[in-house]
């Protein structure tokens, strides 16, 4: 009995008291915490290293990197029955269906046909085939005459240098 007339009538007043006094304190500390944690995510990201990814890994992290670089409803696809296409993306009202290639030689045609068949069956707007390496010349003939975007190293470079900048 002594300990509840204690708790209500000294306790919980204080309890409360100090909870309102550092209240925005804590806002505060939270604040800065995110500031500190944004900033060290874009860091993060500029550092990774996207040739020792495993092709599973290298799928993710473009998906975050379109994110990042203002891509919406960016989803990656299920890995078998996928079409040929890895990632589903919009920006600008396009969308895109984007096959990525994580090689270390140069990527063939096959790519290109593969990519250009999965926009067709999930109804996109623009097919592209990225790649954390180079495409041979008969890929880059044949992606310039159906229209399938061909991003290479360079351009996956712009894009994480982009992304490390938000």
């Amino acid at each position: 009995m002594m300990m509840r007339l204690f708790y209500y009538l000294v306790a919980a007043p204080v309890l409360l008291a100090l909870r309102i006094l550092f209240w925005p304190v804590k806002m505060l500390l939270r604040l800065l915490i995110w500031f500190w944690n944004r900033g060290r995510e874009g860091r993060r990201f500029r550092k990774m290293d996207f040739d020792a990814m495993d092709g599973w890994e290298f799928e993710g992290y473009v998906a975050k990197l379109l994110t990042r670089n203002g891509f919406c409803h960016v989803e990656v696809t299920k890995g078998s029955g996928d079409q040929g296409v890895d990632i589903l993306a919009q920006k600008d009202n396009l969308s895109y269906a984007i096959q990525c290639k994580h090689y270390t030689s140069k990527i063939p045609n096959k790519a290109v046909q593969e990519a250009y068949a999965g926009a067709g069956f999930y109804g996109c707007d623009r097919a592209v085939v990225l790649t954390n390496s180079y495409f041979t010349q008969s890929a880059l003939e044949l992606g310039d005459e159906i229209g399938v975007e061909l991003w290479d190293r360079e351009e996956l470079r712009k894009l994480v240098r982009r992304a490390g900048r938000r």
